[in-house]
């Protein structure tokens, strides 16, 4: 999609320059074409137990806000961390504050505040755990950017991911393993196949303030664990960020047809 930009030249003259997510077919990591702009030039190494679930989705979870979060990519939002946040430290203050009224007053005389401050502090907890599960769900980042294109504009993109296991007969081509089963999970056999890590992204175009909707797409895509840890764990980000570029192309295409 292209994206300009408004500039001022050296003379005083206002030109337009555009700034595209270009793919580089020239270069490209383990057969994979990489967006030139879209890789940093060096990655922290990074190995965790590929047995652990939690690790490898929360691993790539990190990797994909890092992915997004670049300077010349979105600027994220953290809503839903302000929300959880806000929620537990009030859920704390709280029960910090009944604490030292109950220490302060006898317990006859307490017991009516002892009690409000349970329920309150019961309450806020609740909250925070429906907002997680009800509102955040699968959520990983949210971010978004102003563009000009004749007219000022907002992308918004809303990243959500999930650990899936599929069945053999509905896995995806652009989903198999590249490599050897055997060397990640070495139970695995045609019945059986391991984990997936399964990214969904949302992605709007608006204008006027987010008041008027231009374009609004969704992309899924899942790939095996195995395509981006090797059997020892560390993690291939640079497979990783090219794989997301190129879903984060497709959701942003607008000469698709909706």
């Amino acid at each position: 999609m292209a994206r300009k930009k408004a500039e001022t030249t050296a003379d005083g003259v206002e030109a337009t320059t555009t700034n595209d997510l270009t793919v580089d077919t020239s270069a490209t990591i383990n057969g994979v074409a990489v967006p030139a702009d879209a890789v940093p030039l060096t990655f922290e190494p990074i190995q965790i137990n590929n047995y652990n679930l939690t690790d490898l989705k929360n691993t790539l979870d990190d990797a994909l806000k890092r992915c997004l979060a670049r300077p010349d990519c979105y600027s994220q939002i953290h809503q839903h961390t302000d929300v959880r946040l806000g929620l537990g430290w009030a859920a704390v203050l709280v029960a910090a504050a009944t604490g030292l009224y109950s220490w302060k007053i006898s317990f006859e005389e307490s017991r009516l505040g002892v009690f409000i401050g349970v329920t309150l502090y019961a309450l806020l907890s609740a909250v925070q755990m429906g907002y997680i599960y009800f509102v955040e769900g699968d959520t990983i980042f949210i971010g978004k950017r102003k563009t000009l294109d004749k007219r000022i504009q907002t992308e918004r993109l809303t990243a959500l991911s999930k650990t899936t296991r599929p069945k053999p007969q509905s896995l995806a081509p652009s989903s198999a393993p590249t490599l050897p089963l055997s060397t990640f999970y070495p139970r695995a056999t045609s019945a059986y196949l391991p984990p997936h890590y399964h990214l969904t992204m949302n992605y709007a175009l608006t204008v006027s303030g987010g008041k008027a909707l231009i374009r609004a797409d969704k992309v899924e895509d899942e790939r095996c664990y195995a395509d981006f840890f090797d059997s020892k764990g560390m993690l291939d980000e640079a497979r990783f960020v090219a794989w997301v570029s190129a879903m984060l192309e497709k959701v942003e295409d607008e000469s698709k047809v909706q």
